[in-house]
């Protein structure tokens, strides 16, 4: 059976998915290329960067092939859209592996997670909050009954925080106030749909989630979250004091948490100060994770004839 493979390239993680005409997974796997990495706050990606992610595509598309697949879709994120030289990576990856890249604007990245998340998720009809922590942008869905009623994409991905901010290590409580007052300030457009439409669920998709729940596992005696897994459910009660630990040690200690996974140590603070914020405007009573996201959403696109997005498949 001929597979497809599906690239998503991230500010941080390049993400492969490998499924058959079925659905059935393959293969999967994800490189942290870091693409934003000393590049965002100058609103480029540096020579290095560039060098890795031409690598990560060649090794991802290797990987590919030999899972048997015949056809293969790139899709490219805050990082490439975002900065001045984006596209001509864009266009140097495909002269060097052969793979076109597409690169996304924010709504049709939102889009794309809010079909993968739903595959995760199908029975859930009641009004919830899908977010997506990346490293350049955070995604916001509003959802009900399997329908979209707002989304929106805001460049508060965590590399980009990181950059903007420098904190210390840890942040201390003047830093956090000012990450805090500036992440409060972005997010009104999010505060507004949500007055208007609102909803107690938080539904969290993306490696900072996956990290973020494995930790809490371990804290509490649960297993870690199994490959391929498309769905769990946080304890709250036990998410807040994981997330307290996490925002308060440094990164060396981040990285000894077990669930920890290393390339998200450095910023996993960051990811979890956004969570708590979103949580409280919630008044949050459930906090859900979606193993599903971009590429899911994308692989599920091109099986649907009536597809939107026709013209990055056709």
């Amino acid at each position: 059976m001929s597979a497809t493979a599906i690239l998503d390239l991230g500010t941080n993680t390049f993400n492969l998915l490998v499924r058959n005409a079925d659905g059935a997974l393959v293969f999967s796997d994800k490189i942290p290329v870091r693409l934003g990495a000393g590049g965002l706050r100058d609103g480029v990606i540096t020579p290095e960067a560039a060098e890795r992610a031409v690598a990560a595509i060649a090794q991802h598309l290797v990987s590919a092939r030999s899972y048997g697949a015949s056809r293969s879709f790139a899709f490219a994120t805050s990082a490439m859209r975002t900065t001045s030289n984006g596209a001509e990576l864009a266009a140097r990856i495909e002269r060097e592996t052969g793979q076109h890249i597409n690169i996304i604007d924010g709504d049709q990245e939102a889009a794309f997670i809010a079909e993968g998340v739903a595959q995760a998720w199908p029975e859930l009809s009641e009004r919830h909050l899908i977010m997506d922590i990346g490293g350049g942008s955070t995604e916001f869905i509003i959802r009900e009954s399997g329908r979209n009623l707002w989304a929106e994409s805001f460049t508060l991905g965590v590399t980009r925080l990181f950059e903007r901010f420098l904190p210390s290590d840890p942040p201390i409580a003047a830093q956090w106030a000012e990450i805090d007052a500036h992440l409060d300030r972005e997010l009104e457009p999010l505060w507004d749909a949500l007055a208007a439409n609102p909803c107690r669920i938080l539904l969290g998709s993306s490696g900072s989630f996956d990290t973020l729940y494995n930790v809490m596992a371990h804290r509490v005696g649960r297993p870690e979250l199994e490959l391929g897994q498309s769905r769990a459910e946080f304890d709250l009660n036990a998410w807040r004091a994981t997330s307290d630990a996490v925002q308060s040690a440094t990164t060396e200690a981040r990285i000894l948490m077990p669930g920890m996974l290393a390339m998200r140590a450095e910023t996993l603070h960051l990811s979890a100060r956004q969570i708590d914020l979103v949580l409280a405007q919630l008044n949050a009573r459930r906090m859900l994770l979606s193993g599903f996201a971009l590429k899911e959403g994308v692989w599920s696109s091109i099986q649907d004839p009536k597809t939107p997005w026709r013209a990055y498949f056709w």
